[in-house]
């Protein structure tokens, strides 16, 4: 089994087609099929069934290919820091972000890394917590910054570094119907929004519906466009838990926070790794700068 073999059945896995697999790797479509074959024959199990619509993975095929993924990418890690060695700048840094990372810290971090090290080709890419833990177990990304409800998550395969804590609450637009709310009886009837992709935050408001005597909310959307979560917070009559910054940071804000008998679970900013990840110079750098910039906020005590 040769890096080659491991290099195409990752790239048919994400492309989706041998075709597709061939143009990412700048080889014909025969060599691919070969090299293919070639690992199937060495292996002795089906990794591909081919169909009307492409490729998929076979069972077997798919239990490679998570250690197929580790194997590419911690290699493609070893040239980086070599040519590093020999004096050739650049390489490349894969970061995950949650929605909230990316409107605080990343932002901030992002100004003295691109002035060290300007040749790094970065690429941010914004996904939910269990997508972000996804990727990071198939070394998809270098690392992560993810906003955190409650607990961190406890996963064998992933660290967890929490970095700063965001109180949050519940808002609704100012002045709308529910501006004044001061149960959550009067909230019974309300579209309560969220951008939770699990069941953890219907859950959630359902035990604290239940802790007051009432039944849950009746009207629970999930909305996963930040765009048109903030059409909807802005122009109908929603609640959504939502960090304090956003509502201290700005007093001419249209939401309202509510003064309700409590408040959602506070949100801590976690950096997130693969555990056992080597880190390469880039990557280390932009760790740092996070790190540098979550500790001038919580040493000046302002929100992030």
């Amino acid at each position: 089994m040769k890096l080659h073999h491991l290099r195409a059945l990752t790239a048919i896995a994400e492309q989706g087609s041998i075709n597709a697999a061939a143009r990412v790797l700048c080889v014909s479509q025969p060599a691919v099929t070969r090299t293919m074959r070639e690992l199937e024959s060495e292996v002795g199990v089906p990794l591909i069934t081919r169909n009307s619509w492409g490729v998929s993975m076979t069972d077997e095929g798919r239990r490679l290919l998570t250690r197929a993924r580790l194997i590419v990418h911690e290699f493609e890690r070893a040239e980086a820091d070599m040519a590093e060695l020999r004096g050739v700048v650049g390489g490349q840094l894969r970061i995950g972000v949650s929605p909230l990372a990316g409107a605080t810290l990343i932002a901030e971090a992002f100004v003295p890394f691109r002035s060290a090290m300007p040749e790094v080709a970065v690429e941010f890419r914004e996904w939910n917590l269990p997508k972000l833990l996804d990727n990071l177990r198939n070394s998809r990304l270098d690392f992560a910054l993810a906003a955190i409800p409650g607990e961190p998550p406890v996963d064998a395969f992933v660290t967890c570094e929490p970095l700063l804590s965001f109180p949050t609450a519940f808002a609704t637009r100012r002045g709308g119907r529910h501006a004044g709310a001061t149960r959550f009886a009067d909230l019974q009837d309300a579209e309560w929004l969220h951008a939770d992709a699990t069941e953890q935050f219907p859950r959630y408001l359902e035990a604290v519906f239940a802790r007051h005597d009432l039944p849950p909310p009746r009207r629970i959307t999930r909305c996963t466009s930040n765009l048109l979560t903030s059409k909807l917070l802005l122009n109908v009559d929603t609640v959504m838990a939502l960090t304090r910054h956003v509502l201290i940071l700005d007093p001419d804000s249209q939401l309202v926070q509510l003064n309700l008998p409590e408040d959602p679970p506070t949100l801590q900013m976690a950096l997130l790794q693969r555990e056992g990840t080597i880190l390469t110079a880039p990557s280390d750098y932009f760790i740092h700068c996070v790190r540098e910039a979550a500790s001038r906020h919580r040493d000046a005590s302002v929100p992030a």
